[in-house]
């Protein structure tokens, strides 16, 4: 049985400000001494919550944005009129963070003393006031705040862990309600965006563990629900950009509660990215900071195989940004553990975390598609990069295990949690890989369950030793549908469409449209026997029942995706209910339709040329029949079908080339949605896939 883990709460950061540090592992970079450096580019994904308590580590660490803290009852400790700044970041620091090329989040909590007594937890008063009503002090001080800092931080938490309902223990942080909440995260969003267009309010992070474990409906559906009340949320997108998450000790909870968000936002007819802005384990075995073998806690060496298998979950789950709990040490704060990669001792010390975290910024930086996979007692994720494949593998049993994968180059590279390289050889298209037992099981009351699994592998291939022979030898020609004769190989994923599967991917836009293929032709993995291939945008199925023709059908991923999107039928008849153009409209009639047009035009009268990108990659047959009108969401036009979303992205309706390519820039003006992407998202492949 799963119990209510400990966790973390924010604390006061340590100023241990180092300009100079001992050296790190030989691969590190140099500390520059150029005056004006050129912040490195980096990729948004990987961060260290207040990476600037040791920036030079940081660095060598690739930590790329940095969490930190904003006290409201700081900056404005007796009345509206006070502005002492922040204390702990002050523009000094920040100067130094942005040169570094770090991206910071800025995360604000702490309501004042004259707002809310003795309590920094309390909503503050007057929260319901319009945003800009000079009380509305919540609204003046996020006004203020945005603006002072706009084009240096533009991205903003609003408060901490506000599922946190049990006080008993100190670790409370927020005690108003729900609604008080999302009037808290409303008003910030008006503020912010009134001073800063560029903002963006990104939600508290929840635990997920509080709610479940004491059989509460999540706080995260709780508050979309009231969200949705609120008849100004829809159009503003819910007054939020960002879902956000804190989750420690088990590495598959990075699988299973961000997967349980994107099904929650469905409900609401959402999709926002998700951040894990909290994550780790605590380690026992520190000689500086001894604890008890107890209660999610792990080893040094145990840690540094969370953080791989964390972070790398994170990525299969589609998690936008991941963090790790935190960059150094703080024990400013009573009952501090040692969470940090940096020691907070006098030579800022390592932690053996510290170099798995290098090989995660590494090894898993640039990811352009990442999948599940499960195989009994081995789990892993598969990470498309652009000149590499990289295959992170762990042991979830005690026992040592072998595990085999198909090749896709004859040779790889076989990397540890530490970064110790090695060369291997494929035999007979097959990599062989030996991976350790696990040995994390200090949940209280399950010593046969192991949290954490063993020291994880990863296993790089690069793409240019890749050739058509090394993916086709493992496809199954037996397979109906398939043909050795005639098969395409993507350059993209290594995997190859072939035979009938592959003339009705052509037939249906291929790659530009259905993106590329994310398996070979087999089984389903959601279960049954149907034989399917799934795509980026689509998944296609094997239907021995019908004529040659049509034994291959587009799967209705939308009805599965967003069972309750489907909207009231539009009267043909009434001349308001039709769209600009000459649109197509498909009657509410089994087999003919569902109500709804397809337009090149939106109901307000804007291009969106959704008819000519229906009409052209093969209208119904492809996309199956509108679900409904178009609609903004996420700030983009889009129209739901039965099998597919197409969006309109008006930064491609221009003259000119894509970068980098001779494609011409209005080809992608209308995309769909990767929704093949998002029904594999969900799953456990085998690692054979």
């Amino acid at each position: 049985m799963r119990l209510l883990q400990i966790l973390p709460t924010l604390c006061t950061a340590s100023i241990l400000f180092l300009l100079l540090m001992t050296r790190g592992p030989s691969s590190a970079l140099a500390l520059s001494t150029d005056p004006n450096p050129t912040p490195p580019a980096r990729e948004v994904r990987f961060g260290a919550v207040e990476a600037y308590t040791a920036p030079v580590r940081a660095r060598e660490a690739g930590v790329s944005w940095e969490r930190v803290i904003f006290r409201w009852d700081h900056f404005q400790p007796k009345s509206r009129n006070d502005w002492e700044g922040n204390r702990w970041f002050p523009d000094s620091h920040l100067a130094l963070e942005l040169a570094e090329g770090r991206k910071v989040v800025g995360v604000v909590l702490g309501t004042p003393e004259w707002l809310a007594g003795t309590d920094p937890n309390a909503a503050p008063h007057n929260l319901d006031l319009p945003w800009d009503h000079p009380d509305n002090y919540w609204g003046y001080f996020m006004r203020r705040l945005t603006a002072q800092y706009a084009g240096r931080i533009d991205e903003w938490i609003i408060w901490n862990e506000p599922d946190i309902w049990n006080n008993n223990n100190k670790m409370e942080q927020w005690n108003g309600s729900v609604e008080q909440y999302y009037q808290l995260v409303k008003v910030a969003s008006q503020a912010a965006r009134a001073s800063n267009p560029n903002s963006k309010i990104i939600l508290a992070g929840l635990t997920y563990w509080w709610d479940q474990q004491f059989g509460r409906e999540q706080y995260f559906k709780r508050f979309l629900r009231v969200a949705s009340q609120d008849p100004t949320a829809r159009a503003n997108g819910f007054y939020f950009d960002v879902a956000n998450i804190h989750m420690y000790g088990n590495p598959h909870d990075l699988v299973d509660v961000p997967n349980l968000f994107k099904r929650i936002m469905r409900e609401y007819e959402l999709d926002k990215p998700i951040w894990v802005t909290e994550t780790n384990a605590v380690p026992w075995d520190d000689a500086g900071v001894r604890l008890g073998r107890d209660s999610f806690r792990a080893s040094m060496d145990e840690q540094a195989s969370y953080l791989i298998q964390a972070f790398a979950s994170a990525i299969g789950a589609g998690v936008d940004r991941v963090s790790v709990y935190k960059m150094q040490d703080d024990f400013d704060r009573p009952g501090a553990e040692p969470y940090g990669l940096v020691r907070s001792d006098s030579g800022a010390s390592l932690r053996p975390s510290y170099q798995a975290y290098q090989v995660i910024t590494r090894y898993m930086s640039g990811v352009k598609g990442a999948s599940l996979h499960r195989e009994g007692t081995v789990a892993g994720v598969k990470l498309e990069r652009q000149d590499d494949w990289v295959t992170v593998l762990w042991n979830l049993s005690a026992a040592a295990t072998q595990v085999t994968l198909p090749a896709r180059a004859p040779l790889g590279l076989l990397v540890d949690k530490y970064g110790h390289e090695r060369q291997i050889g494929a035999k007979d298209g097959k990599f062989f890989l030996d991976l350790a037992g696990a040995t994390a099981n200090t949940v209280p009351g399950a010593a046969d369950w192991f949290h954490i699994g063993g020291s994880p592998m990863l296993l790089v291939e690069e793409r240019g030793r890749s050739t058509v022979s090394r993916v086709v030898p493992n496809q199954d020609w037996s397979i109906p549908g398939t043909d050795p004769n005639s098969v395409w190989v993507s350059p993209e994923t290594g995997y190859p469409v072939s035979g009938d599967w592959l003339n009705y991917y052509r037939a249906h836009g291929g790659a530009e449209v259905l993106g590329h293929p994310l398996g070979t032709v087999r089984p389903d993995p959601a279960g049954g026997a149907q034989y399917v291939q799934y795509y980026q945008r689509a998944v296609f199925e094997w239907h021995p029942e019908n004529p040659p023709d049509h034994r291959i059908q587009r799967r209705l991923l939308v009805n599965l995706l967003y069972p309750a999107s489907q909207e009231p039928a539009v009267n043909a008849n009434d001349p308001r209910s039709r769209p600009k153009g000459e649109p197509t409209y498909f009657p509410d009639a089994p087999g003919r339709g569902l109500g709804h047009y397809v337009a090149d035009y939106a109901p307000d009268g804007t291009a969106i040329h959704f008819k000519e990108f229906f009409d052209r990659y093969g209208g119904i047959d492809t996309f199956g029949f509108p679900k409904e009108e178009p609609k903004v969401r996420n700030g983009r036009w889009t129209q739901r079908f039965q099998g597919a979303v197409l969006a309109y992205y008006p930064e491609n309706d221009a003259d000119g080339l894509l970068p980098g390519s001779a494609t011409p820039r209005r080809q992608f003006r209308v995309q769909m949605e990767r929704l093949g992407e998002m029904a594999l998202s969900g799953l456990e492949l085998p690692l054979n896939w």
